[in-house]
Parts: structure tokens; sequence; C-alpha cells
């Protein structure tokens, strides 16, 4: 049996050394597939890919968000882009010659995209800090998603239970719908004290039984129930198998609203709907 996940939680990762002091929090809530968006410095875009098949690598559904904040401690590491200052000297240049009063000056420049650039052994060293803490970041996600997940697992079981005992009183009336529908069609002859053929009233019993008959609706919503425990059970990746067992539950609970021939069977029929609503709720969080 595999465990449930819930697609909502959340992580935070902190980590610093000499080079770089790193912030990662993720937030993840329900979505039809895998969405991964990222908001992080410019200076780590290039780990995009990288970053982005850590979360493919333990998770198949979610909309998530990863925020990066990274703060480099070693400054001395940077160092000017000698072809890239050529290039925008030359183009600061050709504004000033053409605007009048046009003026820069060393910060600004600095500032500059791709000015700056990184020594590459420490680049590695804070390229291995952001994927290792990713990595620990997702864990953290999983079990939080996990724990999550077993909660929401209860609550769906809670829901069948409820549904199983709803549906004594649909069991309850089965044997006696037939007996129900003779008296009620005896009764409307008796108030226009007319005589008719026996067989004629069977006739018509039989037609108003088969029409207000739910034995099937019945069986199939216990049927729906031990499937869902099935599924529950086995765990894993059920969040789409559970939402359309959902779908199931609520066809036959509306052909049962629809069917009913007593007050009894339509407050059942409400009380399903409300009850099925409850569980699709809940599903719709489920990876």
């Amino acid at each position: 049996m595999e465990p449930i996940f819930s697609m909502t939680g959340s992580a935070n990762v902190i980590k610093s050394n000499d080079i770089a002091d790193l912030n990662i929090d993720i937030t993840s809530v329900n979505g039809r597939f895998l969405e991964v968006n990222f908001k992080m410095p410019d200076s780590l875009r290039h780990l995009d890919a990288n970053l982005r098949e850590l979360f493919q690598n333990h998770l198949k559904r979610g909309k998530i968000d990863c925020y990066i904040t990274l703060s480099e401690n070693l400054k001395s590491s940077l160092k000017v882009d000698e072809t890239a200052l050529k290039q925008l000297s030359y183009a600061i240049k050709t504004i000033e010659s053409n605007i009048n009063g046009a003026t820069t000056n060393a910060l600004e420049v600095l500032n500059y995209p791709g000015i700056l650039v990184q020594d590459e052994k420490v680049q590695a060293t804070i390229d291995a800090l952001v994927i290792n803490s990713l990595d620990t970041a997702i864990n953290k996600l999983v079990t939080a998603r996990e724990h999550e997940g077993e909660k929401l697992k209860l609550a769906i079981e809670s829901r069948l239970v409820s549904i199983e005992e709803q549906l004594v009183t649909v069991e309850k009336s089965l044997n006696e719908l037939v007996l129900k529908e003779r008296e009620k069609i005896k009764a409307k002859i008796a108030e226009f004290a007319v005589d008719v053929d026996p067989t004629r009233i069977e006739q018509e019993v039989t037609l108003a039984a088969q029409k207000a008959d739910v034995r099937e609706e019945y069986d199939r919503l216990k049927s729906h129930i031990k499937e869902v425990r099935n599924i529950l059970k086995a765990g894993g990746i059920c969040g789409k198998r559970l939402d359309f067992m959902m779908q199931e539950f609520n066809r036959e609970a509306n052909t049962l609203a629809s069917k009913a021939s007593s007050l009894d069977i339509t407050k059942v029929a409400v009380e399903l709907k409300v009850l099925i609503e409850q569980m699709r709720e809940q599903v719709q969080n489920i990876e």
C-alpha cells in the first residue's frame, strides 16, 4: 500500500556558507498537471532545467510556486567581463555623442546585466548549494503533502461511512416498495368508488414500482463505496480515479432523487449529494 499525497503543502530551507546565504520557499496547491513557477535571481536562471527536473522526479501533479533568494558573501569573487564592458562602452559613447547632456556613472555600468560575472569555481559552488538545497526542500514538501494526504483519506473514509448509514434507509424500503405502490393505487381508486379489474391494478402497480425502483442505484452506490475504499487502500497517485468515482456517485444520487417515491428516499438523496460534494472537495486536493 502506497501513501496518498495531497497537492497542498509548503516547505522552507535556509542554507548559508562562506559564499552565499540561500533561502528557498515552496508552496503547493492543487492542479490538473504539474506546473512549476520559479521566482529567482537572474544569476540562477541557467539552472532552470535542472531545478524543474528535481520537481518532476518527486511530484506528478500540483501548481508549485518556488521562491529562491540568494545573497552572495564573496563580492571579491566577481569580475568584470571585459568584452561586455567594451560593447557597453561603445554604446554609451554613441548615445553621449548624439544626445547632449547624456551621462552615465560607474555604478550604473556595474549594474548593467552581464558586466559583472561570477568566478566559475564560485558559481559552481553556488549552483551545487542551490540544487542540493532545493532537493532537500522538495523532500520536505513531499513529507508535508503525505501528512496532508492522510488527513484527506480519513475525511473521505468518514464520508463513506456516512453514505452507508444513509443507504440503510434505502435498503429498508426496497422490499416495501411494491406494497406501498399497491396501497397508493388502491387508495386512489377508492376515492373514485369504481370497480377496477384486479389484473389492471397489478399492471399499474408493476409499472409504478418499476419507475420508483431504486435497487439498481442502491447496488451501484454500494459498489462505488467498495471501489473508493480499494483505491484509498492501494494509495499512490489516485486523485483522477477518485474524481471519476465522485462523478459516478453523483450520477447515482441524482437518479435516486428523480426516482424517489417517498419523503424518506428524497431526504436520503439530498444527504447523499451533500456527502458526495464534501468528498469531491477533498478529492480535488489529492495528487
